[in-house]
């Protein structure tokens, strides 16, 4: 609560005061009720912690702003840079994050990350190193968007746009670093000599947000059908990486088992990379399965908190405007309390290959989320349900099946075949639809910026509050 508040205020007297008058309704109340003195004694202690370590946080953003600001004023600069990712693809340009080495020959001791937009013909390798004489801008906020907020919250400074660079060496990475990659490579190569070509970009995409060879249209279907959480690795692939793993080393004892499965796990996290579903997923299904072995009861909801706090402690202002985040923990939270209601919605449907709990998920995770999807990317697609119930029932089998066809094509190849043809209809099907749901533009409601949007979305999550609270009565 008080790094929300901090994030939004951005000055630490503003922050102490709303917590002063927090202290005296607190006292007022302790006074009345002659108890709850030491409650509330660590509260305000608590709060007051937070607020320095966001304070802190803050001030950092605010130092290194400050440093920039000398470089963002309309005039080129010579950048050194070395490459972290590539970030996404728009219509002409290739938009990697890169790590600021130096501007105009000085150094720059504090953590710059920075997005470079390089036409879509150049060619990159990974740990290059480049320089370049550019101008540097500033994000700039979308009509309802805190956009540049939202890049802060990543340690995403500025952009550059490079039509020409020089590639001054090459920085090998430590040896993990290294093989992971190479790894990586690997499978993607795997992925395309078992799938024809359209199908192994949209596999390699699902499974290991492999953005190399994107087309735009494909993404702008997937955007326009509302079924980007499909392609957004997080929750599903971490379960099946730990029900398979807990399956093949059942017989281990636990600690061998509990070494193995986090082993995996980040892993997997290092090949697809940092990013806010995928690390919530890590955190949530490692926790619970440590709970799980370790023979205790757990309850979702302390363990999305815990999470939460993880998440928040390491990037606080994502809190507040990284929308990934949002979204990623409201869906688990209506999952939580919702999800009776739509298995009964839909108990005519079967049991068999967890057909009536994925349609109960995304459901329950879809309508939730919707507004919050309208508020801030300001359209609606009126298809979006029909999309993802035509979709949901194939997650299970195919998720299943993508990952047994890779398994099995390098521990028994006669077979690979065999599963590599069925996995191929799902995603055949799967394409179809984000096809056919993509490209129906009269489905697509657009909303332009309105005077109170704040105001409906801060009413909305009241309500959401409201429902929280019936259901979990």
């Amino acid at each position: 609560m008080w790094v929300f508040v901090n994030n939004l205020l951005f000055d630490i007297k503003l922050s102490f005061l709303v917590l002063l008058l927090l202290v005296i309704l607190f006292l007022n109340f302790s006074l009345y009720c002659k108890k709850y003195i030491k409650l509330f004694i660590f509260i305000i202690l608590w709060f007051s912690v937070w607020i320095a370590i966001s304070t802190y946080n803050i001030s950092k953003l605010e130092n290194t702003e400050k440093i920039l600001t000398n470089y963002l004023n309309n005039t080129k600069h010579k950048i050194e840079f070395s490459i972290k990712n590539l970030e996404k693809y728009d219509d002409s340009h290739k938009i990697y994050v890169w790590e600021l080495i130096s501007i105009d020959g000085n150094k720059i001791s504090q953590k710059v990350d920075f997005l470079v937009y390089f036409p879509l013909n150049y060619s990159l390798k990974s740990w290059d190193i480049l320089v370049t004489n550019q101008k540097l801008y500033w994000f700039k906020d979308l009509w309802n968007f805190a956009y540049k907020k939202y890049m802060l919250s990543k340690n995403i400074y500025f952009k550059v746009y490079v039509n020409y660079f020089d590639r001054i060496w090459y920085e090998k990475p430590n040896n993990i670093i290294f093989e992971v990659n190479k790894i990586r490579k690997q499978l993607i190569d795997t992925i395309h000599k078992l799938y024809p070509e359209k199908e192994a970009i949209f596999l390699a995409w699902i499974l290991l947000w492999a953005r190399e060879d994107l087309p735009q249209e494909l993404k702008t279907n997937f955007n326009n059908s509302w079924l980007t959480h499909f392609i957004a690795v997080s929750g599903f692939n971490i379960t099946i990486l730990i029900v398979f793993f807990s399956l093949f080393l059942k017989y281990f004892p636990i600690w061998v088992r509990n070494i193995a499965i986090t082993f995996f796990v980040v892993l997997f996290v290092l090949l697809v990379g940092f990013s806010i579903p995928v690390i919530r997923a890590a955190i949530m299904w490692l926790l619970a399965y440590y709970i799980l072995m370790s023979g205790r009861k757990w309850n979702l909801l302390t363990i999305v908190l815990i999470t939460a706090f993880l998440l928040i402690l390491y990037l606080p202002l994502s809190l507040n405007y990284d929308i990934s985040l949002h979204l990623s923990f409201l869906a688990v939270l209506w999952i939580i309390y919702c999800q009776w209601f739509f298995n009964k919605l839909f108990s005519f449907l079967p049991e068999t290959l967890a057909i009536r709990e994925a349609f109960v998920m995304t459901l329950s995770a879809l309508v939730f989320s919707i507004p919050i999807m309208i508020f801030d990317f300001g359209q609606l697609s009126i298809l979006s349900v029909f999309a993802n119930l035509s979709v949901t029932w194939t997650i299970p089998i195919a998720m299943l099946l993508w990952f047994l066809s890779i398994i099995v094509y390098y521990v028994y190849n006669p077979l690979w075949w065999i599963i590599s043809f069925l996995a191929w209809i799902f995603l055949k099907w799967d394409m179809l639809m984000v096809e056919y749901f993509g490209t129906r533009d009269w489905a697509l409601l657009k909303f332009d910026n309105l005077e109170y949007w704040n105001y409906l979305k801060l009413l909305y999550f009241i309500i959401l509050i409201f429902l929280i609270t019936y259901f979990k009565e």
